[in-house]
């Protein structure tokens, strides 16, 4: 993962964040390193605030400029269009289906190279392939050795054909404190500005406070979103209860058939959690007590050793599916914790909040059991506290979710999570804002089962 930086500074300048970029817009950034080494130069002052007077100055316009300060300068404007052609592309450039046939080959055998010769079968000429293959290489997707080529082991078709594989094909991965160290709150984001557009169209329901107002109506809203969430979540931990089943357990308390004592356990205390962010959701924060009573209410008469409960862990995690290693000091993951916990309340974001902590609670592992489980009750704090559209994970994929941690643990990458998440959230943001518009224009909620 590398957080977007959004005005943050480098050679103490700002430095806006270049994914966001239209290639439009790219030019009128150059002009704007332009328009900073010529204001840099009316204004000496400026160089001087920024570098030691000490070091060598050249002329530009008249003004004194550090010779070394205007090289970074451009090189960072350079390396700006660099990055921004290759990942524009990437995300932008749709596959023709030779393409796409021309990468699954490659795929075939990611560590062997390939040349124009081995398409022969495509039955096409050979400065066609060639030119699909350079659209390829310019796109991120493959790389050029020579005359030969091999797929890009960064590019996104890679990654997904890597982590699909069993894990014992790739190699061990210990936790990256540079992920979670390197994010400064409100200037670098997990989220993309389209994204964070997105989130704020979607959650903002209108008449929320008006809905509130309704008393029981109200609740059976929010009621409908325990269920939702509770199943959802149930599912995702593998435990096979249907929606009916789910609500009938929660309203009734009758147990549906095929589930093991821990697995009712795992649902019912999914129930308590969630009623403990509806009442108290206000009130609640990132603070490191707010997450431990959570995870004590979701990890209840789970766990033999009962002092975990609620507590950081005190052992070493290790996964049958993935490669990662979280962190295996205890002295170490109290103050990984403590860190997490004092960038996720700083952020000023919900949606943003929402998500990082969704993506490092997983990935810290700061309990014995339940992260994944405390991070999606938690993740709806900031949702519910900015009376914003909850997050009930009813419309995400197992699989999305899945592959999404997995490319986070593995690679920091956490654009899947977030395209996942995104898609999810419009759907049932939308739910949820039938639902507050319905009572609020004098409609009931009624149900069938009482």
């Amino acid at each position: 993962m590398q957080p977007q930086p959004r005005w943050v500074f480098r050679t103490g300048y700002p430095r806006f964040r270049r994914h966001d970029l239209a290639p439009p817009a790219l030019a009128g950034w150059g002009l704007f390193y332009v328009l900073t080494l010529a204001g840099m130069a009316g204004h000496p002052e400026t160089a001087e605030g920024a570098q030691p007077r000490s070091m060598l100055q050249c002329t530009l316009q008249g003004g004194n400029i550090p010779c070394n300060m205007a090289r970074q300068i451009v090189a960072i404007y350079v390396a700006d269009v660099q990055h921004f052609v290759q990942h524009h592309l990437e995300m932008t450039m749709p596959l023709t289906e030779r393409q796409q046939k021309i990468i699954d080959v490659f795929l075939e055998a990611p560590e062997e190279t390939r040349s124009i010769a081995d398409f022969a079968e495509f039955g096409v000429e050979r400065t066609t392939v060639f030119r699909d293959i350079k659209k390829l290489v310019q796109a991120g997707l493959l790389q050029s050795e020579g005359k030969a080529y091999r797929v890009n082991t960064d590019s996104d078709p890679y990654l997904r054909w890597d982590l699909s594989r069993a894990p014992h094909h790739r190699q061990p991965v210990r936790y990256n404190p540079k992920l979670l160290g390197d994010y400064r709150p409100n200037s670098t984001f997990l989220l993309t500005d389209d994204q964070l557009l997105t989130f704020e169209q979607a959650g903002k329901v209108e008449g929320i406070a008006e809905a509130k107002e309704k008393g029981k109506l109200y609740e059976r809203v929010l009621a409908s979103l325990l269920i939702d969430l509770t199943h959802a979540s149930s599912n995702l931990e593998n435990v096979n209860i249907s929606w009916l089943d789910t609500k009938t357990l929660i309203e009734f308390g009758e147990r549906p058939e095929g589930l093991t004592e821990k697995q009712m356990r795992i649902v019912l205390n999914h129930k308590e959690a969630i009623s403990f962010l509806k009442e108290h959701g206000s009130s609640l924060s990132f603070a490191k007590r707010d997450l431990l009573d959570i995870h004590s209410l979701l990890i209840n008469g789970l766990l033999g050793d009962v002092s975990a409960v609620g507590a950081l862990r005190s052992v070493v995690v290790k996964f049958d599916d993935s490669k990662y290693l979280p962190p295996d000091n205890p002295h170490q993951l109290k103050e990984i914790f403590d860190e997490f916990c004092e960038k996720a309340d700083a952020i000023a974001n919900p949606y943003e909040q929402a998500f990082f902590a969704m993506v490092f609670i997983s990935y810290i592992q700061p309990f014995q059991d339940g992260n994944k489980r405390t991070s999606r009750i938690a993740m709806n704090i900031p949702l519910v506290k900015h009376a914003l559209a909850p997050f009930s994970f009813s419309d995400i994929r197992g699989r999305d979710y899945t592959f999404g941690l997995l490319a986070f643990y593995e690679r920091g990458k956490h654009s899947f999570l977030a395209n996942a998440f995104l898609a999810a959230y419009q759907k049932s943001a939308a739910r949820y804002g039938d639902l507050v518009s319905h009572i609020n224009e004098g409609g009931l909620l009624g149900t069938i089962s009482t």
